[in-house]
């Protein structure tokens, strides 16, 4: 991921611009996130560029009412129109092609795994199976239904896998992926609260083995480890981020022979369908700090739409990301750079030795404080780590993680020049865990 130029340190996106931002004359300060992003229109020449589907090329799917859009399925849709579209919405959004960054193509409609249609996606099966009806109408169902899986799985395939060649060579320089690839589909705690393990179903590892097409392509992984409001507080919001996040890292390093792709996790400060309830630590912990020492690349912290017409909301939302939010995220980041810096010589990235050991990479309390801007200290981030590893901190480091080497790099400590990895994706390697910011329309109006 980024290799950062001396004194350079990736900390988080946020969908804004920068600075302090406004909802109802309630200032947020987003100074702990060193970059912004708003996946809203009008934003341009961001760190984070995220594409859905009205904004890249001509994506088929089918409106809520069941109208096709360029053909409704990728095998009655123009792949060559589709690609001759891609340029003019990817210079609108990222205008430099010598610009790093992430950019997200956020499709959701259908999925490109036959089976992994289901309600109410099953219209791209039905769909599918009535084109290969119109040129054979004898056929029985089983063979109509075997020949629309061959048929839409074929030519999805194709779309993604062009389409990322072709946005890759007009923006090399941009971690390419899709928003929820990985997925681990392990939601099944609703239905055994008490046994829930929070694995991935072997079923969906080996669909995703599948793909290993589309691993190939992508320069980066953006799986979701949004938490339902049934996971509010309890063990299993845990092991439910552990399975997915462990997915992802198992995928990164599976389909290249001489590297991994970069995880990025896309997380919220709310709960599914409980947009009013803020995170509280433990489930932070079991997210951002589940994810960091699993060694993903990033947390996307997702910021909900909230209603900005309710001041006392967005005073809440205030109070807890320059409160509880804002103080884990600095003691995660630090604590994950000074791990890297120490383990790794700054040329990698700390891994448990144990996945499922519940150890986190945090600044011990009895020699680290974190600061809080004040009338001292008026510039700068709103906080700040003060303090220095102890010999105890680094044994604990040494015991419990080990290092994932940055691109040209090698050994136990990264201590090796390993050279240049010719297809690995871009110079980019942040120095420890990046927290990207999306605060989505938290200081805009609802829209209509």
């Amino acid at each position: 991921f980024w290799q950062p130029t001396p004194g350079q340190r990736l900390t988080c996106p946020s969908p804004l611009p920068a600075g302090a931002w406004h909802c109802l004359q309630v200032s947020f300060d987003f100074s702990i996130f060193d970059l912004d992003a708003s996946p809203n229109e009008g934003f341009v020449g961001q760190n984070l560029t995220i594409f859905y589907k009205e904004r890249l090329g001509l994506y088929p799917y089918y409106t809520r009412q069941g109208v096709a859009v360029n053909g409704g399925v990728p095998q009655n849709s123009s792949l060559s129109e589709h690609l001759a579209r891609l340029q003019e919405g990817i210079e609108k959004y990222i205008r430099s092609s010598t610009k790093e960054g992430l950019a997200v193509i956020d499709w959701e409609e259908w999925r490109p795994v036959w089976a992994r249609n289901w309600k109410p996606k099953d219209i791209y099966r039905e769909a599918s199976q009535g084109l290969v009806i119109q040129r054979h109408p004898t056929w029985p169902p089983e063979k109509v239904n075997k020949q629309a899986a061959f048929e839409f799985e074929s030519a999805a395939q194709e779309f993604m896998v062009k389409t990322l060649r072709k946005a890759k060579s007009f923006r090399p320089k941009q971690l390419w992926g899709f928003y929820l690839f990985p997925d681990c589909y392990n939601h099944d705690y609703s239905k055994n609260k008490e046994s829930y393990t929070g694995q991935c179903p072997d079923v969906e590892k080996s669909r995703n083995d599948q793909l290993k097409w589309l691993w190939k392509e992508s320069m980066a992984l953006y799986p979701s480890i949004y938490l339902d409001a049934l996971l509010d507080s309890t063990p299993n919001s845990r092991k439910f981020v552990r399975a997915r996040v462990m997915e992802a890292m198992r995928i990164s390093q599976k389909h290249h022979d001489d590297y991994s792709l970069p995880v990025f996790v896309y997380t919220r400060p709310t709960y599914i369908r409980k947009l009013n309830t803020l995170s509280p630590q433990a489930d932070l912990i079991s997210t951002i700090g589940e994810s960091a020492a699993l060694g993903a690349a990033g947390a996307i912290l997702w910021g909900d739409a909230v209603d900005t017409r309710n001041r006392e909301l967005c005073q809440l939302m205030k109070n807890y990301l320059e409160g509880d939010l804002g103080r884990y995220v600095v003691n995660v980041t630090t604590a994950a750079e000074l791990c890297s810096t120490t383990l790794c010589q700054g040329r990698g990235r700390c891994l448990r030795q144990d996945s499922h050991a519940d150890v986190f990479l945090h600044l011990n309390s009895t020699n680290f404080q974190l600061r809080r801007r004040d009338a001292d200290h008026s510039e700068g981030p709103l906080f700040w780590a003060e303090g220095q590893l102890s010999s105890a901190d680094i044994l604990f480091l040494r015991t419990h993680f080990h290092c994932h080497c940055y691109q040209g790099w090698q050994g136990s400590g990264c201590q090796t020049h390993a050279g240049p990895r010719s297809h690995a994706p871009g110079p980019l390697a942040p120095l420890g865990l990046g927290v990207l910011l999306l605060l989505a329309s938290w200081c805009y109006p609802p829209l209509d």
